[in-house]
């Protein structure tokens, strides 16, 4: 059974980087949206991932507290498949197919790889075309490799809040604190804590990396002599 007990403050300071000599690519999305003219601003959230104990028992919970928190009796069930590309400058660049009549997207973002809250800055486009493209960027950056999950999307005032199944990976969630331009980290971080207390989430079980970092850790793990 999953008892939610309240927790010390278990988050560090949040963690961001930067990019040296990085360009934007792509423009101001859905999500988070800046509104500018010329050149797109960064899109920023403050993110945290967090793996999900208790197998199917467990996610299942938090899928009750998402509904009791947002006051949604149910999410959006969204399908992502994810191809990963090399970025030469840093950062991570995926192509995310999504199910008609939605569009699929090229995302490119950064983030630290720590546990915790951590500021994430991305742009993202939509395409029409995601197979050309996904051609396209295999010939010119190279392929690492594909990611699938079906995400249950809840939205609680700024904050996305995505409890993942993931293919071959298991169970997980991550909050999206979508900030505003005026608002600064320290607030986010604050919208991101009180949410990790809400979901019971425990310090041993936050992520540093992605989805993928970790698909990618345990496929080696299953090679390795």
């Amino acid at each position: 059974m999953f008892y939610r007990r309240k927790l010390p403050l278990l988050l560090k300071p949040i963690a961001y980087r930067r990019i040296e000599g990085a360009k934007t690519i792509g423009i101001s999305g859905d999500m988070c949206d800046s509104a500018t003219m010329t050149s797109p601003a960064d899109q920023r959230n403050v993110e945290i991932k967090a793996q999900i104990p208790g197998g199917a028992e467990g996610f299942s919970a938090r899928l009750d507290i998402a509904r009791r928190l947002t006051g949604s009796s149910k999410a959006e069930e969204i399908n992502q498949r994810d191809v990963f590309f090399e970025s030469p400058l840093g950062g991570r660049l995926k192509l995310r197919y999504l199910r008609a009549p939605a569009r699929s997207q090229l995302v490119f973002y950064d983030r630290p790889d720590v546990a915790g809250p951590k500021l994430s800055k991305f742009n993202k486009i939509e395409i029409d075309e995601p197979e050309v493209l996904e051609k396209i960027l295999s010939q010119s950056n190279g392929a690492l490799g594909v990611l699938a999950k079906k995400r249950h999307l809840f939205l609680h005032g700024q904050t996305r809040i995505h409890l993942d199944e993931v293919k071959d990976l298991g169970y997980f969630m991550e909050f999206e604190v979508c900030l505003k331009p005026e608002q600064t980290l320290d607030e986010g971080q604050v919208i991101a804590e009180e949410l990790v207390r809400e979901f019971g989430i425990e310090e041993k079980d936050l992520m540093t990396g992605s989805y993928f970092d970790e698909l990618l850790k345990r496929s080696k793990k299953m090679v390795t002599p």
